[in-house]
């Protein structure tokens, strides 16, 4: 799934509204020139390729960009030192040239610039703006597939400009500018304002910029377009409707604020559905794994969601065998994509099922929302998806009857590796060789396990006890065989089992994934915790994909080396689980310090694997998405277990498990926790500085009970 490395994008500025984002330098820029995947985007296709301001005939110098809601920016720009026509020079920052950005309810991107002049004179100066449109998918941005860009017709308004082209697809897709004031001039696809400045005095210009994916040409069928979430909410207003935590530090503030609203701007709609499109700009579409993560990891402050993405990917479960498209009856989508590239059938990673997690994943979420929710309401809806998910894992997806879940690409075109890590060199053996297939990686073996738990309860609280019972001990057995996978010279478990039935013992973050699942005898939990712990694994801000003892280590490798806050999030989860308290808040502290050192406090994708002692802030990864939404979930995620906070709702409880914090924060609140349709208010303190945190506090509007527990693991 790595693209190619063609713009840093850890300097890119980003907004999103439902089907409509925006990505460009920090300047607002969106270069002509150069192979880049900046642009506006309406469903995954470009509408707009270039967005190049000049004033005076010279590019602005950024002060500084902020993004606000997720919808709105703000660039605020100054001019160099310019040469006039009269042969006068208009000195460094003389001008105040604010660039104002927002996607609207329709929409549309409102573009407003603002010039103060900061001089006594009176200035004439141009303002000018070029732009251009290739109307290119994603899909082909990323080399995916080979897709030419459509001839554009550029047209001329009164006041602006139209890009237009009818893609292969036969659709024809349009890009309006319109300003409220008419252009000086009009030279191609440049609009050309003049400025009459006088001294002390301001002047604005006002763009909209319509995208429209219009009918299809005559005889070509009709199009399929999507309508964009509205934008129209303050950041307060974005996060006032679910659960709201506040602490004694702003640093933590600000890091949990900006990761809530990366995830609100990245909630997109599907067929009346919302769920987490998985990350600007590269996978801003549904993907089966993704989109469940940063559900699962945000079940305490929004719920809802992950209802919806379940039944988003109940309704494109797997109804047939198809080896172009990896599709299996039951199994849980890969990867979603409209548009042209879809249209055309160019390759089958539009709509692809070539995931070995994703389908337990599917319902291992679903069990979780049953413990937030309170109740049997979406377990009885998705019944059939949950049979079907169940028969897949059993019929499907063992390839060689070893009796573990494992995968081989059933196309040239598909993935080669099908795990969370999914690049080609993602999962390798001692030697740094790929694994031949099929290929049993180690953690959704224990997603199969959870899944299979968390199922077997609802149908023994549904009053299916014999189902519920075959499912319990069909976890049991699975969790015996995973000792075909445990190296007793290296203490750990290995990677995964080649089709060979060599396993590749090679030490990785996969491994870790185990405790979240609670899939690991009390034996062998310490000899993971140490293997994950050791400073081969963890880089002092999180636990590396792979370790830096192994021959394919590379601190700067997509999955062999970097690290990935979700990844890390889970592994730490997992060591909670097991009672390794303090591990668990190293990587929580680490992840925060990162965040805060990120520019924005935005946690990226990923980032470079090289030790905390190397480099005072973590190394970006030029090419990695922001936002995306695993690794926004991530500190939710991360706050969520450190509270000890376990939803059983359909007893009507809240547990809280002995109560963590970072170091320097010394008071929480919570507010608003839905539980079972119960409202929670949690109040979490720290006596002594350096003691343990307590629960100092907690009232509830509902049925449901808080339980305060001081012990106990898995």
């Amino acid at each position: 799934m790595t693209p190619a490395p063609v713009v840093n994008l850890a300097d890119a500025f980003v907004l999103k509204a439902g089907a409509v984002f925006l990505v460009s330098l920090r300047d607002g820029t969106i270069p002509a020139r150069g192979d880049h995947p900046l642009g506006l985007y309406l469903n995954d296709c470009r509408h707009l390729s270039a967005h190049e301001l000049r004033v005076g005939g010279a590019t602005p110098r950024l002060l500084i960009s902020t993004e606000t809601t997720g919808a709105e920016g703000v660039h605020e720009l100054t001019n160099p030192d310019l040469v006039l026509g009269d042969g006068g020079i208009l000195p460094l920052q003389t001008l105040r040239i604010r660039l104002e950005l927002r996607i609207d309810p329709a929409g549309r991107l409102e573009e407003r610039v603002v010039v103060d002049l900061h001089a006594r004179r009176p200035l004439e100066i141009a303002l000018e703006l070029a732009l251009a449109a290739d109307f290119r998918p994603m899909l082909a941005i990323r080399r995916v597939v080979d897709l030419p860009p459509p001839p554009v017709e550029l047209k001329r308004l009164e006041r602006g400009l139209a890009f237009s082209a009818t893609t292969r697809d036969g659709v024809a897709r349009r890009t309006t500018v319109t300003g409220e004031r008419r252009p000086s001039s009009i030279e191609g696809a440049t609009l050309r304002f003049g400025l009459s400045l006088s001294g002390g005095g301001r002047e604005e210009i006002r763009l909209l910029y319509d995208l429209d994916e219009g009918a299809r040409a005559p005889g070509a069928g009709r199009a399929r377009v999507r309508v964009p979430d509205p934008a129209t909410e303050t950041a307060r207003d974005r996060l006032a409707g679910g659960t709201r935590v506040r602490a004694d530090d702003e640093l933590f503030n600000r890091v949990l604020r900006r990761s809530l609203l990366d995830l609100r701007m990245l909630r997109s709609t599907l067929d009346g559905e919302e769920y987490y499109a998985a990350g600007v700009p590269w996978f801003c579409t549904l993907f089966g794994r993704d989109s469940l993560i940063a559900a699962l990891e945000m079940l305490a402050f929004d719920a809802q969601i992950a209802a919806r993405t379940l039944r988003l990917l109940a309704e494109r479960q797997g109804r047939r065998t198809d080896a172009v498209h990896e599709e299996e009856p039951g199994k849980i989508l890969h990867e979603y994509r409209v548009g042209e590239v879809a249209a055309l059938g160019l390759t089958p990673l539009t709509r692809y099922y070539g995931t070995v997690d994703a389908t337990p994943l599917f319902l291992c979420l679903l069990g979780e929302h049953a413990a937030w929710s309170g109740d049997l309401d979406l377990f009885h809806e998705l019944g059939d998806a949950v049979a079907a998910a169940l028969s897949w894992i059993d019929e499907h997806g063992d390839h060689d009857g070893d009796g573990f879940l494992d995968y081989r690409a059933g196309t040239p075109q598909g993935l080669r590796n099908q795990g969370w890590k999914d690049s080609d060199d993602g999962i390798v053996d001692a030697r740094g060789d790929p694994l031949a297939p099929p290929v049993a990686l180690i953690e959704p073996q224990g997603y199969v396990v959870r899944a299979k738990r968390a199922i077997a309860d609802l149908f023994a609280r549904d009053g299916d006890r014999e189902t519920a019972q075959r499912l319990r001990s069909e976890a049991a057995g699975l969790q015996e065989r995973l000792r075909r996978f445990w190296d007793p010279r290296r203490r750990f478990y290995g990677l995964a089992l080649a089709g060979t039935g060599a396993l590749s013992s090679v030490l990785a973050s996969n491994q870790g994934h185990l405790l979240w699942a609670g899939a690991v005898p009390g034996a062998h939990a310490r000899d993971v915790r140490d293997a994950l712990m050791s400073d081969a694994m963890f880089s002092g801000w999180g636990i590396r994909t792979l370790s830096g003892s192994e021959v394919a280590f590379d601190p700067v490798g997509y999955h062999v080396g970097a690290v990935w806050p979700h990844d890390s999030a889970i592994v730490a989860a997992g060591l909670r689980r097991y009672g390794f308290d303090e591990d668990f808040l190293e990587i929580f502290e680490g992840m925060l310090e990162a965040a805060s050192l990120a520019e924005g406090y935005r946690l990226p994708e990923l980032f470079a694997g090289f030790a905390r002692e190397q480099s005072e802030t973590p190394v970006p990864y030029p090419v990695a998405c922001r936002p995306q939404a695993w690794a926004a979930g991530a500190i939710p995620f991360l706050l969520t277990v450190g509270l000890g906070l376990r939803a059983d709702g359909l007893d009507g409880r809240l547990h809280v498990r002995r109560p963590s914090l970072p170091r320097w924060v010394d008071r929480l609140e919570v507010e608003n926790l839905q539980v079972a349709g119960a409202s929670v208010a949690l109040r979490f303190e720290r006596p002594v500085a350096g003691r343990p945190v307590a629960l100092t506090d907690a009232s509830v509007d509902g049925g449901v009970e808080v339980l305060l527990e001081s012990g106990g693991s898995r």
